[in-house]
Protein backbone atom coordinates (compact mmCIF):
# COMPACT_ATOMS: atom_id res chain seq x y z
CA UNK A 1 0.00 0.00 0.00
CA UNK A 2 1.64 3.27 -1.30
CA UNK A 3 0.07 6.64 -1.18
CA UNK A 4 1.12 10.31 -1.84
CA UNK A 5 -0.43 11.42 1.32
CA UNK A 6 -1.35 9.01 4.35
CA UNK A 7 -3.27 10.68 6.72
CA UNK A 8 -3.58 9.21 10.23
CA UNK A 9 -6.96 9.83 11.98
CA UNK A 10 -10.36 11.01 10.72
CA UNK A 11 -11.81 13.85 11.73
CA UNK A 12 -12.40 17.92 10.52
CA UNK A 13 -8.60 18.35 10.58
CA UNK A 14 -8.02 14.97 8.67
CA UNK A 15 -11.00 15.18 6.40
CA UNK A 16 -9.98 18.77 5.13
CA UNK A 17 -6.41 17.59 4.76
CA UNK A 18 -7.83 14.52 2.43
CA UNK A 19 -10.20 16.63 0.47
CA UNK A 20 -7.59 19.19 -0.49
CA UNK A 21 -4.88 16.96 -1.27
CA UNK A 22 -7.45 14.21 -3.14
CA UNK A 23 -8.82 17.64 -5.10
CA UNK A 24 -5.09 18.19 -6.07
CA UNK A 25 -4.80 14.65 -7.99
CA UNK A 26 -3.06 13.00 -4.84
CA UNK A 27 -3.28 9.51 -3.88
CA UNK A 28 -4.87 9.99 -0.35
CA UNK A 29 -5.68 7.93 1.93
CA UNK A 30 -7.17 8.55 5.91
CA UNK A 31 -7.08 5.78 8.33
CA UNK A 32 -9.37 6.33 11.27
CA UNK A 33 -10.11 4.41 14.41
CA UNK A 34 -13.79 5.09 14.59
CA UNK A 35 -16.09 8.08 15.60
CA UNK A 36 -14.57 11.38 15.39
CA UNK A 37 -15.09 14.25 17.94
CA UNK A 38 -17.56 15.87 15.18
CA UNK A 39 -20.19 12.82 16.46
CA UNK A 40 -19.73 14.82 19.66
CA UNK A 41 -19.35 18.36 18.35
CA UNK A 42 -21.95 21.43 18.15
CA UNK A 43 -22.19 20.88 14.73
CA UNK A 44 -20.82 24.82 14.22
CA UNK A 45 -17.12 25.86 13.31
CA UNK A 46 -15.79 28.39 16.00
CA UNK A 47 -12.85 30.75 14.74
CA UNK A 48 -12.06 32.66 17.62
CA UNK A 49 -14.66 33.14 20.25
CA UNK A 50 -13.31 34.51 23.30
CA UNK A 51 -10.85 37.17 24.55
CA UNK A 52 -8.43 35.73 27.70
CA UNK A 53 -10.83 36.95 30.05
CA UNK A 54 -13.46 35.59 28.88
CA UNK A 55 -15.54 38.24 26.71
CA UNK A 56 -16.79 37.56 23.69
CA UNK A 57 -15.32 38.20 20.07
CA UNK A 58 -17.16 39.67 17.83
CA UNK A 59 -14.92 40.37 14.61
CA UNK A 60 -12.84 36.67 14.84
CA UNK A 61 -10.55 37.94 12.03
CA UNK A 62 -9.39 41.05 13.64
CA UNK A 63 -8.87 38.44 16.73
CA UNK A 64 -6.74 35.78 14.51
CA UNK A 65 -4.65 38.91 12.94
CA UNK A 66 -4.13 39.95 16.39
CA UNK A 67 -3.23 36.40 17.32
CA UNK A 68 -0.73 36.20 14.82
CA UNK A 69 1.53 39.01 15.65
CA UNK A 70 1.11 38.07 19.50
CA UNK A 71 1.62 34.72 19.88
CA UNK A 72 4.57 33.27 17.88
CA UNK A 73 3.85 29.64 18.76
CA UNK A 74 0.08 29.51 18.22
CA UNK A 75 -1.11 27.11 15.38
CA UNK A 76 -2.77 30.38 13.55
CA UNK A 77 0.86 31.93 13.60
CA UNK A 78 1.75 28.33 11.37
CA UNK A 79 -1.01 29.10 8.58
CA UNK A 80 -0.97 33.06 8.06
CA UNK A 81 -3.79 35.29 7.88
CA UNK A 82 -4.41 35.14 4.01
CA UNK A 83 -3.96 30.81 4.34
CA UNK A 84 -6.44 31.26 7.06
CA UNK A 85 -9.27 32.75 5.07
CA UNK A 86 -8.47 30.20 1.94
CA UNK A 87 -9.22 26.97 4.41
CA UNK A 88 -12.15 28.49 5.25
CA UNK A 89 -13.57 29.77 2.14
CA UNK A 90 -11.96 26.03 0.68
CA UNK A 91 -14.20 24.30 3.69
CA UNK A 92 -17.41 25.81 2.71
CA UNK A 93 -17.34 25.24 -0.76
CA UNK A 94 -16.14 21.68 -0.76
CA UNK A 95 -18.77 20.81 2.33
CA UNK A 96 -21.48 22.26 -0.03
CA UNK A 97 -19.88 20.01 -2.80
CA UNK A 98 -20.77 17.27 -0.19
CA UNK A 99 -24.28 18.15 -0.09
CA UNK A 100 -24.28 20.63 3.08
CA UNK A 101 -24.57 24.38 3.51
CA UNK A 102 -22.71 26.52 5.70
CA UNK A 103 -23.81 30.19 6.93
CA UNK A 104 -22.10 32.85 8.55
CA UNK A 105 -22.99 36.42 9.56
CA UNK A 106 -20.10 38.06 6.92
CA UNK A 107 -16.68 38.64 8.87
CA UNK A 108 -19.23 38.65 12.24
CA UNK A 109 -19.48 35.63 14.67
CA UNK A 110 -23.28 34.60 15.19
CA UNK A 111 -24.41 32.38 18.29
CA UNK A 112 -25.81 29.12 18.65
CA UNK A 113 -27.94 27.80 21.56
CA UNK A 114 -26.77 24.97 23.70
CA UNK A 115 -28.68 22.11 25.31
CA UNK A 116 -28.46 24.39 28.70
CA UNK A 117 -30.02 27.52 26.77
CA UNK A 118 -26.52 29.39 26.92
CA UNK A 119 -25.47 31.69 23.64
CA UNK A 120 -22.07 30.53 22.29
CA UNK A 121 -20.49 32.40 19.12
CA UNK A 122 -18.98 30.88 16.18
CA UNK A 123 -18.61 31.56 12.71
CA UNK A 124 -20.26 29.14 10.73
CA UNK A 125 -23.58 26.78 11.55
CA UNK A 126 -26.15 25.32 9.39
CA UNK A 127 -29.28 26.66 7.99
CA UNK A 128 -31.27 25.74 11.02
CA UNK A 129 -28.77 27.35 13.06
CA UNK A 130 -28.41 30.14 11.31
CA UNK A 131 -29.33 32.05 7.80
CA UNK A 132 -29.95 35.36 7.02
CA UNK A 133 -33.90 34.86 7.02
CA UNK A 134 -33.05 33.40 10.96
CA UNK A 135 -31.15 36.30 11.16
CA UNK A 136 -34.06 38.98 10.09
CA UNK A 137 -36.77 37.20 11.87
CA UNK A 138 -34.31 37.59 15.50
CA UNK A 139 -34.72 41.52 14.61
CA UNK A 140 -37.93 41.68 15.18
CA UNK A 141 -37.81 40.48 18.78
CA UNK A 142 -40.58 37.12 18.36
CA UNK A 143 -41.70 34.64 20.35
CA UNK A 144 -40.22 31.87 21.23
CA UNK A 145 -40.85 28.35 21.72
CA UNK A 146 -38.74 25.57 23.28
CA UNK A 147 -40.20 22.40 22.16
CA UNK A 148 -38.79 18.36 23.37
CA UNK A 149 -40.48 15.01 22.24
CA UNK A 150 -42.34 13.45 24.94
CA UNK A 151 -40.15 11.18 26.66
CA UNK A 152 -36.76 12.34 25.69
CA UNK A 153 -34.13 12.66 28.31
CA UNK A 154 -31.08 14.78 26.53
CA UNK A 155 -33.25 18.49 26.14
CA UNK A 156 -35.16 19.83 29.23
CA UNK A 157 -37.26 23.14 27.66
CA UNK A 158 -37.87 24.89 30.93
CA UNK A 159 -34.07 24.63 32.02
CA UNK A 160 -33.20 25.62 28.47
CA UNK A 161 -35.77 28.95 28.77
CA UNK A 162 -34.51 29.90 32.20
CA UNK A 163 -30.81 30.44 31.24
CA UNK A 164 -31.58 31.85 28.01
CA UNK A 165 -33.80 34.63 29.64
CA UNK A 166 -30.21 35.46 31.87
CA UNK A 167 -28.88 36.58 28.56
CA UNK A 168 -29.25 39.97 26.99
CA UNK A 169 -30.28 38.91 23.40
CA UNK A 170 -33.24 36.70 25.09
CA UNK A 171 -34.10 38.60 28.30
CA UNK A 172 -36.89 40.48 26.85
CA UNK A 173 -38.83 37.66 24.67
CA UNK A 174 -41.74 35.66 25.64
CA UNK A 175 -40.25 32.40 25.47
CA UNK A 176 -42.87 29.35 26.08
CA UNK A 177 -42.15 25.35 25.92
CA UNK A 178 -44.20 22.36 25.25
CA UNK A 179 -43.47 18.46 23.62
CA UNK A 180 -44.05 16.69 20.50
CA UNK A 181 -45.55 12.76 20.92
CA UNK A 182 -43.63 11.00 18.16
CA UNK A 183 -45.87 8.32 16.46
CA UNK A 184 -43.48 5.92 16.84
CA UNK A 185 -44.03 5.42 20.21
CA UNK A 186 -47.10 4.10 19.77
CA UNK A 187 -45.83 1.87 17.01
CA UNK A 188 -42.84 0.50 19.46
CA UNK A 189 -42.22 -1.81 22.13
CA UNK A 190 -39.60 0.79 23.31
CA UNK A 191 -39.95 3.16 26.43
CA UNK A 192 -39.57 7.07 24.77
CA UNK A 193 -37.45 7.45 27.51
CA UNK A 194 -34.72 4.93 25.51
CA UNK A 195 -34.98 6.91 22.34
CA UNK A 196 -31.35 9.03 21.56
CA UNK A 197 -31.10 11.84 18.84
CA UNK A 198 -29.65 9.47 16.54
CA UNK A 199 -32.99 7.63 16.62
CA UNK A 200 -35.50 10.72 16.34
CA UNK A 201 -33.18 11.63 13.12
CA UNK A 202 -33.44 8.24 11.46
CA UNK A 203 -37.35 8.49 11.66
CA UNK A 204 -36.88 12.05 10.48
CA UNK A 205 -34.82 10.59 7.38
CA UNK A 206 -37.75 8.70 6.70
CA UNK A 207 -40.29 11.43 6.28
CA UNK A 208 -42.61 8.98 6.83
CA UNK A 209 -44.40 10.90 9.95
CA UNK A 210 -43.83 14.13 8.96
CA UNK A 211 -47.12 16.02 8.50
CA UNK A 212 -48.20 14.58 12.25
CA UNK A 213 -45.35 15.70 13.92
CA UNK A 214 -45.41 19.31 11.71
CA UNK A 215 -48.58 19.86 12.86
CA UNK A 216 -47.96 18.92 16.62
CA UNK A 217 -45.14 22.01 16.36
CA UNK A 218 -47.35 24.09 15.28
CA UNK A 219 -49.94 23.40 17.81
CA UNK A 220 -47.16 23.00 20.76
CA UNK A 221 -45.66 26.53 19.70
CA UNK A 222 -48.45 28.57 20.48
CA UNK A 223 -47.91 31.24 17.97
CA UNK A 224 -44.30 31.59 18.39
CA UNK A 225 -41.84 32.15 14.93
CA UNK A 226 -39.34 30.24 16.40
CA UNK A 227 -38.98 26.60 17.60
CA UNK A 228 -35.88 25.40 19.89
CA UNK A 229 -35.67 21.80 18.94
CA UNK A 230 -32.83 19.01 20.17
CA UNK A 231 -31.55 18.65 16.62
CA UNK A 232 -33.47 15.81 14.72
CA UNK A 233 -33.91 16.60 10.91
CA UNK A 234 -32.36 13.56 9.92
CA UNK A 235 -29.14 12.97 8.29
CA UNK A 236 -28.77 12.10 4.85
CA UNK A 237 -32.30 13.71 3.72
CA UNK A 238 -31.65 16.69 6.16
CA UNK A 239 -32.30 19.59 3.24
CA UNK A 240 -35.44 18.29 2.36
CA UNK A 241 -36.63 17.72 5.97
CA UNK A 242 -36.33 20.90 6.52
CA UNK A 243 -37.78 23.04 3.50
CA UNK A 244 -40.91 20.74 4.19
CA UNK A 245 -41.10 21.82 8.23
CA UNK A 246 -40.89 25.08 7.13
CA UNK A 247 -43.31 24.79 4.57
CA UNK A 248 -45.92 22.36 7.01
CA UNK A 249 -45.49 24.55 9.57
CA UNK A 250 -44.65 28.45 8.34
CA UNK A 251 -42.03 28.44 11.86
CA UNK A 252 -38.49 28.82 11.85
CA UNK A 253 -37.42 24.93 13.56
CA UNK A 254 -34.29 25.52 15.27
CA UNK A 255 -32.30 23.07 16.34
CA UNK A 256 -29.86 22.64 19.17
CA UNK A 257 -27.30 20.10 19.90
CA UNK A 258 -27.60 17.42 22.47
CA UNK A 259 -25.53 15.07 23.89
CA UNK A 260 -23.47 13.06 21.87
CA UNK A 261 -24.02 11.70 19.12
CA UNK A 262 -24.23 15.29 17.81
CA UNK A 263 -27.09 14.70 14.71
CA UNK A 264 -25.62 18.32 13.40
CA UNK A 265 -21.70 16.98 13.89
CA UNK A 266 -22.40 13.79 12.15
CA UNK A 267 -24.18 15.90 8.97
CA UNK A 268 -20.60 17.64 8.79
CA UNK A 269 -19.07 13.99 9.17
CA UNK A 270 -20.72 11.58 6.65
CA UNK A 271 -20.69 15.68 3.70
CA UNK A 272 -16.96 15.44 4.46
CA UNK A 273 -16.63 11.73 3.85
CA UNK A 274 -18.98 11.44 0.28
CA UNK A 275 -16.97 14.81 -0.69
CA UNK A 276 -13.81 13.28 -0.28
CA UNK A 277 -14.60 9.37 -1.93
CA UNK A 278 -16.05 11.79 -4.68
CA UNK A 279 -12.24 13.05 -5.39
CA UNK A 280 -10.81 9.28 -5.28
CA UNK A 281 -9.80 9.36 -1.38
CA UNK A 282 -9.51 6.25 0.02
CA UNK A 283 -11.11 6.22 3.88
CA UNK A 284 -10.09 3.32 5.66
CA UNK A 285 -12.58 2.86 8.99
CA UNK A 286 -11.85 0.45 11.96
CA UNK A 287 -8.33 0.34 11.78
CA UNK A 288 -5.64 2.11 13.78
CA UNK A 289 -2.11 3.23 13.20
CA UNK A 290 0.06 1.68 15.73
CA UNK A 291 3.53 2.57 14.60
CA UNK A 292 6.28 3.69 12.48
CA UNK A 293 9.86 3.94 11.30
CA UNK A 294 11.85 7.25 11.57
CA UNK A 295 14.85 6.37 9.34
CA UNK A 296 17.30 9.48 8.45
CA UNK A 297 14.70 12.21 9.75
CA UNK A 298 11.69 11.13 7.44
CA UNK A 299 8.84 8.31 8.68
CA UNK A 300 9.67 5.64 6.34
CA UNK A 301 6.23 3.27 6.94
CA UNK A 302 3.75 2.88 9.26
CA UNK A 303 2.01 -0.15 10.56
CA UNK A 304 -1.50 -0.95 11.72
CA UNK A 305 -3.56 -2.80 14.20
CA UNK A 306 -5.75 -4.92 11.55
CA UNK A 307 -2.76 -5.34 9.00
CA UNK A 308 -0.25 -6.31 11.73
CA UNK A 309 3.49 -6.13 9.87
CA UNK A 310 2.90 -4.79 6.63
CA UNK A 311 4.48 -1.73 5.91
CA UNK A 312 1.99 1.13 4.42
CA UNK A 313 4.31 3.69 2.63
CA UNK A 314 3.60 7.38 1.38
CA UNK A 315 5.98 10.04 0.60
CA UNK A 316 3.88 12.44 2.97
CA UNK A 317 2.35 11.58 6.45
CA UNK A 318 -0.21 13.20 8.52
CA UNK A 319 -0.57 12.99 12.39
CA UNK A 320 -3.94 14.31 13.03
CA UNK A 321 -5.29 12.01 15.94
CA UNK A 322 -6.11 14.68 18.26
CA UNK A 323 -5.55 15.59 21.77
CA UNK A 324 -6.24 13.41 25.01
CA UNK A 325 -10.06 12.94 24.13
CA UNK A 326 -9.51 10.44 20.99
CA UNK A 327 -6.58 9.45 21.67
CA UNK A 328 -3.69 11.23 20.28
CA UNK A 329 -2.42 11.91 23.34
CA UNK A 330 -2.41 9.37 26.37
CA UNK A 331 -1.14 10.37 29.63
CA UNK A 332 0.65 7.61 32.62
CA UNK A 333 0.41 8.84 36.21
CA UNK A 334 3.46 11.35 35.80
CA UNK A 335 3.81 11.43 32.05
CA UNK A 336 2.40 12.63 28.87
CA UNK A 337 3.26 11.24 25.48
CA UNK A 338 2.13 11.30 21.74
CA UNK A 339 1.55 6.94 21.65
CA UNK A 340 2.49 6.84 17.84
CA UNK A 341 6.22 7.96 17.19
CA UNK A 342 6.91 9.12 21.00
CA UNK A 343 7.14 12.79 19.22
CA UNK A 344 8.35 16.00 21.21
CA UNK A 345 5.80 17.91 23.41
CA UNK A 346 5.16 20.85 24.94
CA UNK A 347 4.30 19.66 28.10
CA UNK A 348 4.44 19.33 32.04
CA UNK A 349 5.52 16.04 33.28
CA UNK A 350 4.77 16.80 36.83
CA UNK A 351 0.75 15.40 37.09
CA UNK A 352 0.43 18.95 40.02
CA UNK A 353 1.33 21.26 36.76
CA UNK A 354 -1.40 19.46 34.47
CA UNK A 355 -4.89 21.68 36.28
CA UNK A 356 -5.64 24.83 37.68
CA UNK A 357 -6.66 24.99 41.15
CA UNK A 358 -9.92 26.21 40.36
CA UNK A 359 -11.88 23.69 38.41
CA UNK A 360 -13.85 26.22 36.74
CA UNK A 361 -11.24 28.45 35.69
CA UNK A 362 -11.74 31.08 33.27
CA UNK A 363 -8.42 30.46 31.77
CA UNK A 364 -9.03 26.49 31.63
CA UNK A 365 -6.43 24.10 32.37
CA UNK A 366 -2.65 23.86 31.01
CA UNK A 367 -3.16 20.42 30.23
CA UNK A 368 -5.80 21.77 27.56
CA UNK A 369 -2.65 23.64 25.83
CA UNK A 370 -0.25 20.36 25.43
CA UNK A 371 0.47 18.82 22.59
CA UNK A 372 3.06 17.98 19.58
CA UNK A 373 5.48 20.73 19.01
CA UNK A 374 6.31 21.45 15.53
CA UNK A 375 8.20 23.84 13.40
CA UNK A 376 7.52 27.11 11.04
CA UNK A 377 5.80 24.37 8.50
CA UNK A 378 3.63 21.59 10.83
CA UNK A 379 6.79 18.84 10.91
CA UNK A 380 7.22 17.74 14.53
CA UNK A 381 10.28 16.79 16.28
CA UNK A 382 11.32 13.54 17.39
CA UNK A 383 13.00 12.66 20.98
CA UNK A 384 16.12 14.08 19.95
CA UNK A 385 15.19 17.46 18.93
CA UNK A 386 15.29 15.80 15.05
CA UNK A 387 12.88 17.06 12.52
CA UNK A 388 10.44 14.49 11.08
CA UNK A 389 10.69 16.51 7.77
CA UNK A 390 7.83 14.58 5.68
CA UNK A 391 5.55 13.90 8.77
CA UNK A 392 2.99 17.29 9.17
CA UNK A 393 0.73 17.50 12.13
CA UNK A 394 -3.02 19.09 12.33
CA UNK A 395 -5.78 19.77 14.12
CA UNK A 396 -5.72 19.24 18.64
CA UNK A 397 -2.89 17.17 18.63
CA UNK A 398 -0.79 20.18 17.89
CA UNK A 399 0.67 22.29 21.20
CA UNK A 400 0.12 25.93 22.11
CA UNK A 401 -3.22 26.73 21.78
CA UNK A 402 -6.89 26.05 24.19
CA UNK A 403 -9.25 25.11 21.87
CA UNK A 404 -12.47 25.66 24.32
CA UNK A 405 -10.96 28.73 26.04
CA UNK A 406 -10.24 30.18 23.00
CA UNK A 407 -13.62 28.68 21.34
CA UNK A 408 -11.13 28.26 17.76
CA UNK A 409 -11.07 24.54 17.38
CA UNK A 410 -12.74 23.95 14.06
CA UNK A 411 -10.97 26.81 12.97
CA UNK A 412 -7.46 25.56 13.72
CA UNK A 413 -8.17 22.39 12.27
CA UNK A 414 -9.60 23.76 9.35
CA UNK A 415 -6.46 25.84 8.85
CA UNK A 416 -3.57 23.71 9.95
CA UNK A 417 -5.48 20.63 7.75
CA UNK A 418 -5.55 22.69 4.70
CA UNK A 419 -1.97 24.17 5.18
CA UNK A 420 -0.20 20.38 5.63
CA UNK A 421 -2.15 19.89 1.80
CA UNK A 422 -0.83 22.93 0.18
CA UNK A 423 2.40 22.33 1.79
CA UNK A 424 2.73 18.16 0.32
CA UNK A 425 1.17 19.53 -2.73
CA UNK A 426 3.95 21.75 -3.07
CA UNK A 427 6.69 19.34 -1.95
CA UNK A 428 5.32 17.17 -4.65
CA UNK A 429 5.48 19.76 -7.44
CA UNK A 430 9.23 20.88 -6.30
CA UNK A 431 9.91 16.62 -6.78
CA UNK A 432 7.82 16.19 -9.38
Amino acid sequence: MNYDCLIIGGGLAALTCGIKSASSGLRTGIISGGMSALHFSSGSIDLYGYQEDRTIVYQPFEKIEDVIRQNPVHPYRRCGRDLIREAVLFFKNELARGGLELYNNEESNHFHVSTLGTIKPTYFSQRSVFNEEIKEAFRMRPKIALLSFAGFRDFFPKLAAANLQKSSLFRHLEIVTGEVVLPMYTKTARNPHEFRSIDIARIFDSERYLTNIAEQIKKASQGAIFAGMPAFIGITNYNKIYHRLRELTGIFVYEIPTLPPSILGMRIDDALKRRFAELGGEFIAGDRVVGGEIIGGALDHVHTENHGTTRIRARSYVLATGSFFSGGLSSGFNSIREPIFNLKLFCEQERNKWYSPRFLSTRGHPFLAYGVETDNELHPFDQEGKTVKNLFCIGAVLAHYRPIVEGCGGGVAIATGYAAAKKIIDTGKITG
